[in-house]
């Protein structure tokens, strides 16, 4: 394994054993929750949207590591944000998972994740909080994903 490796697999070890934002949010006003059906992984993500600013956001749920470092390194990223800069980083996330063209310098701690597309039954794990998060926006009628 080479440096780049292990340092990729400390970052999404110490997500998973030390997740950021792990909980519910007082004020959340979009709510998404999704399972994996293929592994049992279940996350439930909370957001308090206000003025298209993602103000405060977190997330429960058990899952594989992949799953549980993704969601923490999602609420590390977004918190803050404006839906505009959230869109922008899950499409580049996204495209880093599936090993498309994307912008690995704005992704931070989720370029770990870089790997991922050559496991693909893993990459429904490492989106999974990032679906959820784009559930709880439609209801309130925002388009996250797609």
């Amino acid at each position: 394994m080479n440096n780049l490796q292990e340092l990729y697999q400390k970052i999404i070890l110490n997500h998973a054993k030390n997740p950021v934002g792990y909980g519910t949010v007082p004020h959340a006003n979009c709510v998404g929750a999704l399972r994996n059906p293929e592994c049992g992984d279940e996350i439930t993500v909370y957001a308090e949207v206000d003025a298209q600013r993602i103000q405060q956001l977190g997330f429960t749920g058990t899952g594989c590591v992949i799953s549980m470092a993704s969601a923490s390194m999602m609420v590390a990223q977004l918190n803050g944000r404006t839906l505009a800069d959230a869109r922008q980083l899950w499409e580049n996330f996204q495209n880093l998972v599936l090993q498309k063209d994307c912008d690995s310098d704005q992704l931070g701690d989720l370029a770990a994740f870089a790997s991922l597309h050559q496991f693909p039954t893993r990459v429904r794990c490492g989106t999974l909080a990032w679906h959820a998060l784009a559930e709880g926006l439609k209801e309130k009628g925002e388009v996250f994903d797609g």
